[in-house]
């Protein structure tokens, strides 16, 4: 190990100028692949692929092209819409849907429109709403009461929010298995209806609105927040370092890994090797990530340096040596933390798997940068001013935040002497806030990644207000072979449950819409959908049922053929009919969205009215993919975080088992970020923070910050150890003064830089923000007040086995020096 060290130490102190040239080829060649970056994904990307959701969600878009996939938009007219001029704009605004290129071919085959304007048309008599008064618009109004038709027709679109009136248009389309060609739709459509004049205010709300609205706002916001961060950043370089050439040097860095990264992912990317999937909301908070990352590989190459400089060395000295002393804490700390970020490769969400990849890379590449451009720019730069004798000495970091070091000075000897004590103490604090952990809330709500004063919210909390909530489509795919009757009563029974209001599912809008049942229904009695759709012979062939008989499959597959015989679209649009394997039908329906519980409700609803094997019936919204990704959370968060910790603790105890047959100081270095972990999650159920898919992240974001402070303290205190005979409260003492001083200001530029998220229009990210500035702060304590009296055990455990204790040499409790019957105390590790 130490060849290798030496060998690339040589390398970029001795010829700087080549290793500056390859890392802006390799900068260049991976800046190339922005190029490549595709649009932002949607919702679905977090949806586990193998859950039966997805799967099921697959399955109607191959078997039902014409009624699966179905999207809903909702045009909203604020105003004084009840007005012939109201009106009036209404329609036109419908028409101008209707007349959007591409809509017509995608209309849903069942109920497609829903709009107030066709009520009054029909009442009136009338196809040209301008021309009425407002008397006769006042005399369909007051007939609503007296006719539950017409109060079900215009009261459930309609209504009022902000004080002011709303209607909705509700246009179903088809995605016919092609779901870009119908976001592309969806956005026509909103641009064509917006661009309609009248006296109304009139926007529509999709999911190809949403989701633009919030790539759009993620884009723009992770920019200004990015640049945001960059300058707090710099301020903050400049009162650490206090000299130009290193802060401009540290930016560089900085701006170098943010492009190789994203370049890297558009290398890796669909449009690239196809590797990982699009850009989404998890991958855009990566660059202000690793700003926080890397920063500090910067502040802490450049404290050894000047610290060695500080002593009177040469530049090419210091340099060497600078870089020779964190080569290894750095190397050892980035790798822990790619193997925390490559754990996510073990997550069931896409979504999670190609953050961790692209954050991965990003930390490899930001250590690569910071260990080449800094010392290589430093021997370049203090090289040439050292030849012409006007090189200074720089000044320390460790003495950059006034205070900081004699105060930590006194934290190391105190926690030194006093280990046990400490260790109950952190004992006591980690069990309650680990009580408190256990009770976290886990929860999955695409509408928190747009913008809070966006249009889609103000949309959406407007339908809340005035109709109870925005509505989706929801579909049930039922896998069972048909012939079994069973299967036909429980599509009957769930019919005659949602034409119920008392039976009805929680949160369900209405009747369904579409199903096998609802099929039967309409070619079995006569006062169906069309007089001409009665089909005697089907009743005849169904009237057993009625009399709660046992069918045989023959009588059942009659009934299918027959079905099939009179509609045999419509029979397609609903089921098929599979001889060679298993049935699939489906039932659809309108929904309210916008509240997990009730979604939740409404799959057990619908599977307790589904007598038989649950297994049979999938049910399929946007609503349960969210509810979906939510349980998915919560069934591996603990799994999840296992990983990552037993991944980091088995990196680093082979580590310093192959290289200085000390596995337990793994132990110690993984240990606190634990008992961070603890405390960020307690502290996160305290303060009301869920864990959501952002907030997840704060899992590997923990062992990368809290591993890379670990290991700064752990390596120098062994080497103090080393220096100082042993004597393990001076050795804490003066590791703390120098590398813990350090640390304080990494910290703070750390936490300064993932704090700009706290300014996002995005709650995930704002609650990021917030649950990441905790984590800093937890892990500098713990690598403070935690790491040393756990190494003053370990050292004194070595101590003990070597014979220390039988000479009296070591005193956990003794005064600062003070050394037993006058020996010598043993180094720690011999």
């Amino acid at each position: 190990m130490g060849r290798v060290i030496d060998g690339i130490t040589a390398w970029v102190t001795k010829r700087p100028g080549i290793t500056l040239g390859a890392l802006l080829a390799v900068t260049v060649a991976l800046g190339a692949g922005m190029g490549l970056l595709g649009p932002q994904a949607d919702s679905t990307v977090f949806l586990p692929e193998d859950s039966d959701v997805a799967i099921a969600s697959g399955t109607l878009s191959e078997a039902f092209p014409d009624s699966a996939g179905l999207t809903n938009i909702t045009v909203l007219h604020r105003g004084d819409v009840f007005t012939p001029e109201g009106l009036d704009h209404v329609d036109r605004v419908l028409q101008a849907a209707l007349s959007t290129p591409g809509v017509d071919g995608r209309l849903a085959l069942d109920q497609p429109i829903s709009a107030v304007t066709p009520v009054f048309q029909q009442a009136l008599g009338v196809e040209d709403l301008s021309g009425i008064s407002q008397q006769q618009i006042d005399g369909v109004l007051g007939a609503v009461e007296g006719d539950p038709m017409l109060d079900a027709a215009i009261g459930g679109l309609s209504g009022t929010a902000d004080g002011e009136d709303l209607a909705i248009t509700s246009i179903k389309l088809r995605a016919l298995n092609d779901r870009d060609g119908l976001t592309e739709i969806e956005l026509d459509l909103a641009d064509a209806v917006a661009a309609v004049d009248g006296p109304l205010d009139v926007r529509a709300l999709s999911g190809a609105t949403i989701d633009q609205e919030s790539a759009e706002s993620s884009s723009s916001s992770m920019t200004q927040l990015l640049v945001f961060a960059l300058l707090v950043i710099a301020l903050l370089l400049f009162v650490f370092f206090r000299t130009g050439s290193d802060v401009m040097l540290a930016l560089a860095g900085l701006g170098i890994t943010v492009l190789g990264t994203m370049g890297a992912q558009g290398i890796l990317g669909p449009d690239g090797l196809g590797v990982i999937g699009l850009p989404n909301q998890m991958t855009s908070v990566v660059p202000i990530m690793l700003i926080g990352l890397v920063v500090d590989y910067a502040i802490q190459s450049v404290a050894r340096y000047r610290e060695i400089r500080a002593e009177g060395e040469s530049v090419a000295v210091a340099v060497r040596q600078g870089l020779r002393g964190v080569l290894l804490p750095l190397g050892l700390a980035g790798g822990t933390t790619i193997i925390s970020f490559l754990t996510n490769l073990a997550s069931p969400i896409p979504a999670n798997q190609d953050f961790g990849v692209v954050a991965a890379i990003g930390v490899l590449f930001g250590l690569v940068v910071m260990l080449t451009l800094m010392p290589a720019a430093r021997a370049l730069l203090d090289g040439r001013r050292e030849a012409r004798g006007v090189v200074s000495t720089p000044r320390p970091v460790s003495g950059a935040i006034p205070g900081a070091g004699p105060l930590v000075e006194r934290i190391g000897s105190g926690v030194a002497r006093k280990p046990i004590g400490v260790l109950a103490g952190v004992g006591v604090l980690t069990i309650g806030l680990g009580i408190a952990a256990a009770n976290i809330s886990t929860v999955f709500d695409t509408n928190d990644f747009l913008p809070s004063d966006g249009e889609s919210i103000e949309d959406i909390e407007a339908l809340d207000e005035a109709l109870g909530g925005q509505t989706e489509v929801v579909t049930v795919l039922v896998e069972a072979e048909l012939t079994d009757d069973r299967i036909l009563r429980n599509l009957f029974d769930l019919s005659a449950a949602f034409s119920d209001e008392l039976s009805r599912p929680t949160g369900a809008a209405g009747d369904i819409t579409a199903s096998l049942g609802g099929l039967f229904q309409d070619w079995s009695t006569d006062d169906g959908f069309d007089g001409d759709n009665y089909d005697p012979e089907l009743l005849a062939l169904g009237a057993d049922l009625d009399q709660g008989l046992t069918l045989d499959p023959v009588g059942v597959q009659a009934i299918l053929d027959r079905l099939e015989a009179n509609d045999p679209l419509g029979f397609a649009r609903v089921a098929v009919d599979n001889p060679d394997g298993e049935d699939q039908t489906l039932i659809q329906f309108s929904a309210l969205t916008g509240d997990q519980d009730r979604t939740r409700q409404l799959v057990d609803d619908i599977e307790g009215l589904w007598f038989g094997d649950r297994d049979q019936v999938t049910v399929t919204s946007g609503e349960i993919i969210g509810l979906e990704v939510s349980d998915t959370m919560t069934s591996t968060q603990t799994t999840s975080i296992a990983i990552t910790v037993l991944a980091a603790l088995i990196v680093l105890m082979v580590f310093f088992w192959a290289t200085e047959f000390k596995p337990m100081l793994a132990v110690i270095a993984v240990l606190p970020i634990v008992v961070v972990l603890l405390w960020v999650l307690g502290s996160m159920t305290l303060l009301g923070i869920p864990y959501n898919v952002i907030t997840a992240l704060i899992t590997a974001l923990s062992i990368g910050i809290g591993v890379d402070y670990t290991i700064h303290i752990i390596h120098r205190f062994t080497e103090e150890l080393e220096h100082r005979g042993g004597d393990v409260v001076d050795a804490a003492r003066v590791t703390l003064s120098t590398t813990g001083s350090a640390l304080i200001g990494s910290a703070l530029t750390t936490a300064l830089g993932f704090g700009v998220l706290i300014f996002s229009p995005l709650t995930p990210f704002q609650q990021f923000g917030i649950v990441t500035g905790l984590t800093i702060v937890y892990a500098l304590i713990a690598a403070i007040v935690v790491v040393p009296p756990l190494l003053v055990v370990w050292a004194a455990y070595h101590q003990w086995r070597a014979g220390a204790l039988d000479q009296g040499s070591v005193d956990l409790d003794a005064p600062e020096g003070a050394v037993p019957d006058g020996t010598t105390p043993v180094a720690a590790g011999t």
